[in-house]
């Protein structure tokens, strides 16, 4: 369920609600009761933040009053660190469990001694996945265990197809993403089951654009970021 279109049951729901005791049970149960569709793996927490409740929806976060009543969608900013923490919760949700990630249906590039590591989502056609790729290379001394997510193109599929085929596949991808040298046909006996895993997974791990990377320590980056920024974050987890 979209969150837009859950905070405007949220907004139709709440005027009728009455008042609950100040605990996380209470407020699950307002919500439940009022909240059509009110998903059930929704988590209730309470906050330090003026009687708030946060409420968790996969990874997004909302929050209400004691009586569920009320509810908003925003930013909350510690004005003594500057800290965002809803964008920190954020983060802190949307990680993965690195050592659960599938490499079997992943290949690796790698770039000089290798030491440091990072998981990319990409597609033979993002155009910003190029920049990405360009940018890992001259960051060097990396490790990238590539996870091919044909979403962009309706030849996407095929063109994924024939990298996951290569016989060496980090070599045709990087072929492909530098010089746009074609990958070899790929053979018809070839197993490309791989590439619905991976659409499968990029569904459940909610990933919405390629380029999308993970850390080692589970953070989630999406998009290419500038090559000072990516390098702070990998040396922070190394």
């Amino acid at each position: 369920m979209k969150l837009r279109h859950f905070l405007a049951a949220l907004a139709a729901a709440f005027a009728c609600l009455g008042v609950a005791h100040a605990d996380t049970a209470s407020v699950r149960r307002e919500l439940q009761q009022h909240v059509p569709n009110f998903p059930p793996s929704a988590k209730v927490f309470s906050t330090p933040y003026s009687g708030l409740y946060e409420v968790d929806i996969g990874d997004q976060v909302f929050y209400t009053d004691a009586t569920a009543r009320y509810v908003f969608s925003g930013d909350i900013l510690d004005t003594h660190t500057g800290a965002n923490l809803t964008r920190l919760r954020v983060q802190q949700l949307q990680r993965v469990d690195w050592n659960k990630l599938p490499w079997k249906d992943s290949f690796v590039v790698k770039y000089g001694q290798g030491a440091r590591q990072i998981a990319v989502f990409e597609d033979p056609y993002c155009p910003y996945c190029r920049v990405l790729d360009k940018t890992l290379e001259r960051i060097g001394n990396l490790t990238v265990h590539v996870f091919l997510l044909p979403v962009i193109s309706p030849r996407s599929p095929a063109k994924a197809r024939q990298i996951w085929c290569a016989p060496d596949r980090g070599q045709a991808w990087q072929a492909w993403m530098g010089e746009h040298k074609e990958p070899p046909p790929a053979p018809a006996h070839c197993d490309s089951s791989v590439l619905q895993a991976n659409l499968k997974l990029g569904q459940s791990l909610d990933i919405q654009s390629t380029p999308t990377m993970f850390l080692r320590d589970g953070t989630r980056i999406s998009g290419a970021l500038q090559q000072a920024d990516l390098v702070r974050q990998l040396d922070a987890v190394r």
